[in-house]
């Protein structure tokens, strides 16, 4: 049985997000760069970065390139 990772690009390509399989951490990189991680907690179903919590994958995205926009200004 082979064992995937997840990938996802987001924000128009700018971010990217990878998860293996089987893994609660998720590992971030914006422009190419490692952007750090983010963790899921399967007992409250929530996933957390930087001690916010989201209420799923794509609320955390969208935190993420929030912090980039912030970041640029």
């Amino acid at each position: 049985m082979k064992r995937h990772a997840m990938s996802k690009y987001f924000s128009i390509g700018a971010g990217h997000v990878l998860r293996h399989y089987n893994s609660a951490v998720l590992l971030f990189s914006w422009q190419g760069k490692p952007d750090g991680s983010a963790r899921y907690v399967e007992h409250v179903n929530r996933y957390v970065r930087n001690g916010v919590e989201y209420p799923s994958l794509a609320a955390l995205l969208r935190g993420v390139e929030a912090e980039h926009a912030y970041k640029e200004t």
